[in-house]
């Protein structure tokens, strides 16, 4: 168990971004904002114990719509200190304490997946940021999933890349110990709590969070369908073999929170 200072510490860190993002954060011009982020995430993940390490970093691309697996919150800031970009997340997180927050202030689009129109605004800013040449990310699978599952891509906003012209970049994620074993302190999935999955990462002595940078997807002459499953693909060729392949329906969740139509 990590001692009460580190606790301090992750209060401390993360009560200074809400108040840095509140006050000076609106004054930041683009660059200083995406510095601010990286060195922030980085510091965060080194509070929790969690060493980075990054797989054939000089596949990033700078014009691609990336997409990755989902397994924890950690996803964002771990994305975050790699790369700067413009996430897209299910409403709900903004709902979330102190993480809802700052996704919020550091310019995350939250998705109300049971609204069609909603979906098409979402779809139309996304657009606008990837042909301004921002990097853009969402999760395909539309909710965290344990690690050694990976569910069902939902295509929907694979036709942000099409219409903008842009190829599909995906990430892969995994959290493993130092056998190189899946570290399910990290899994936030089910009825999990964020301070219960806190607790449980803050419980380790080291976590070692794996992102692989796999080649663009060209979306030329491509439907959403056909990205969304080569990225799928893609993701599940570098992950553990125990990962199941969880072909059948899209994710359960609670019926206010379905994904709108394909």
């Amino acid at each position: 168990m990590k001692p009460l200072l580190t606790r301090l510490r992750l209060l401390l860190h993360v009560s200074g971004a809400l108040w840095t993002t509140s006050v000076l954060y609106p004054f930041y011009g683009e660059a200083r904002r995406s510095r601010y982020v990286q060195k922030w995430s980085k510091k965060l993940l080194d509070i929790c114990g969690v060493k980075v390490r990054v797989h054939h970093p000089e596949r990033l691309s700078s014009k691609a719509l990336i997409v990755s697996n989902h397994v924890s919150w950690l996803d964002i800031f771990l994305i975050h200190s790699v790369t700067p970009c413009h996430f897209i997340a299910k409403a709900e997180m903004a709902d979330w304490p102190i993480i809802g927050s700052l996704a919020k202030s550091t310019g995350t689009l939250f998705l109300e997946r049971s609204r069609t129109r909603h979906l098409k605004s979402t779809l139309e800013t996304l657009v606008k940021y990837l042909k301004a040449r921002e990097r853009c990310i969402f999760f395909p699978e539309g909710t965290t999933a344990k690690q050694g599952e990976l569910l069902p891509f939902h295509p929907n906003l694979f036709e942000g890349a099409i219409h903008a012209e842009l190829p599909i970049q995906p990430f892969a994620v995994k959290y493993v110990n130092h056998m190189g074993e899946f570290e399910d302190a990290v899994d936030f999935s089910g009825d999990i709590g964020m301070n219960e999955n806190v607790n449980s990462i803050l419980g380790k002595d080291r976590i070692f969070a794996e992102l692989t940078l796999l080649p663009v997807i060209d979306s030329n002459g491509k439907s959403r369908k056909d990205l969304s499953e080569h990225a799928r693909k893609a993701i599940m060729s570098v992950l553990p073999q125990s990962v199941q392949e969880n072909r059948g329906r899209l994710p359960e969740t609670r019926p206010d929170h379905q994904d709108a139509r394909p």
